[in-house]
């Protein structure tokens, strides 16, 4: 039971940071003829931890999955762990994707 709600966490864990890395890219794709303001160019040039994100997940998860089934640990500490890292991931990532919105309609004010 162990292993299977760790597997379970890895893959929303995995899914959620997919569709993160989405979000990134949409917004650096979003420039219009525009700079993009500088936190949101420096979130997607993060775009790459995203994807090492859940690889060290699922190593963790590998190892447990292989591990003696007697002394396995709680997957309460993984989803603790890994949601956590999710919400302090999609908090930058979410006002990343949000200024250049912000920033097209303060050029649309000014033209």
């Amino acid at each position: 039971m162990k292993k299977l709600a760790h597997i379970l966490i890895l893959a929303v864990f995995g899914v959620a940071c997919f569709f993160l890395w989405g979000i990134l890219h949409l917004a650096g794709a979003v420039g219009h003829g525009h700079a993009l303001p500088f936190f949101t160019q420096f979130c997607v040039g993060l775009r790459p931890v995203l994807i090492v994100l859940p690889v060290l997940a699922a190593a963790y998860c590998l190892w447990i999955l292989f591990r003696k089934a007697e002394r396995l640990p709680s997957w309460v500490a993984f989803f603790a762990t890994a949601m956590s890292v999710l919400v302090l991931v999609t908090l930058p990532t979410l006002i990343a994707a949000y200024l250049p919105l912000v920033n097209s309609v303060n050029h649309l004010a000014s033209n």
